[in-house]
């Protein structure tokens, strides 16, 4: 059960919500963003070496740190970290993180191109409909401030390092809570070089700053990125890429929920577009017979791993949104194979009708 594709998937949910919860957490710290950063990964490193302690001592030692270990892992969550905060310094807020939120495709692109699946058609379309519903809502806090190129290319650069985080964190063998520490660590000390060297030094910062920072660090940091490496493990990187663009869907929730904001139109746009993507990237459409992936899949599935492909089956009364969700792929993907049936029999009876002509 632990290993299942199910528990992926709620692992990614979590994930989802704490990054969620990040940017209200963020407003109520009164420090530069790298110094925020580096006591947040203090405190992930602190939160992963508490449950190394609980868990007891491994099997055998950590190993030391590859190659891959410090550009993938330590680099590529640094660089996702420093360039988005660069992007916010030097542009619109809005419009670079749109910018970076092209990651989640590039990301499903990336990992299907290494797992052998190829380009699907159902990947593009369902994450273009997913940022195309997700941009109203990201542009209508716009403050309308100049971005220069600069900013636009620390927003994608930003995007490209969470990519290859993920990576890392996906075809890493190791998750235990030893792995994370070094990793948090790592971290927390380029980011208090970065501080040092390009932020100016904390002002008038209280307790309760320090405090908050430690508090982001143990759950949309640490927590966050320890069950994103679990659930990169076990789910779809397809069906995870589409839960990425739930985050800044669930932060207006959350200022709805406070009383903060009114519900919009263009959020609700979003949610449903959301839905209506991740139901289009799971639906199997029709193929001309002649493309190279048609002939090699035979009717199969293109997938390397059908099982780990999908959404998990989710009950209909728990969880309703999800459920029509499942049941819209379904219905989909039942109605193209029922296509493909008919064609397949009506080319074998045809294929008769010759065979008997002939004798």
């Amino acid at each position: 059960m632990r290993n299942s594709p199910s528990m992926g998937f709620f692992a990614g949910l979590v994930t989802v919500a704490l990054w969620a919860s990040l940017p209200l957490l963020r407003g109520l710290v009164q420090l530069p963003p790298m110094l925020t950063a580096a006591v947040a990964m203090l405190a992930a490193a602190g939160m992963a070496q508490g449950l190394e302690r609980w868990r007891g001592p491994g099997k055998r030692p950590a190993p030391v740190g590859s190659g891959r270990f410090w550009l993938m892992g330590v680099g590529g969550l640094t660089g996702a970290l420093y360039f988005y905060f660069l992007a916010l310094s030097e542009g619109d807020p809005a419009k670079v993180t749109l910018v970076t939120y092209t990651w989640p495709v590039g990301f499903m692109l990336v990992a299907d191109r290494l797992a052998g699946r190829g380009l699907r058609i159902e990947t593009l379309l369902g994450a273009l409909v997913a940022f195309s519903g997700l941009a109203p809502l990201i542009l209508t806090t716009s403050e309308s401030v100049p971005t220069p190129p600069l900013a636009y290319a620390a927003g994608l650069a930003a995007g490209l390092s969470w990519i290859v985080f993920s990576l890392y964190l996906k075809v890493d063998n190791q998750s235990r809570p030893t792995d994370y520490k070094r990793l948090f660590g790592g971290v927390a000390v380029i980011a208090l070089c970065l501080h040092l060297l390009f932020e100016p030094t904390a002002g008038k910062s209280t307790v309760e700053d320090w405090l908050m920072a430690s508090v982001i660090g143990v759950g949309p940091y640490g927590v966050a990125f320890m069950t994103w490496g679990f659930a990169l493990k076990r789910c779809s990187t397809t069906v995870l890429g589409i839960l990425t663009y739930l985050v800044p869907v669930l932060s207006s929730l959350f200022v709805v929920a406070l009383g903060w904001a009114p519900l919009s139109a263009p959020l609700m746009v979003a949610v449903a577009a959301i839905f209506v993507s991740g139901a289009i990237t799971q639906a199997t459409l029709p193929r001309p017979f002649f493309t190279p992936e048609r002939r090699r899949a035979t009717g199969r599935s293109l997938s390397a791993n059908p099982t780990q492909d999908v959404f998990p089956a989710i009950p209909m009364p728990a969880m309703p949104l999800l459920g029509l969700l499942t049941w819209s792929r379904h219905l989909i993907t039942a109605g193209s194979r029922a296509k493909a049936r008919q064609r397949s029999r009506t080319r074998g009876f045809a294929s008769d009708q010759r065979s008997q002509g002939s004798m």
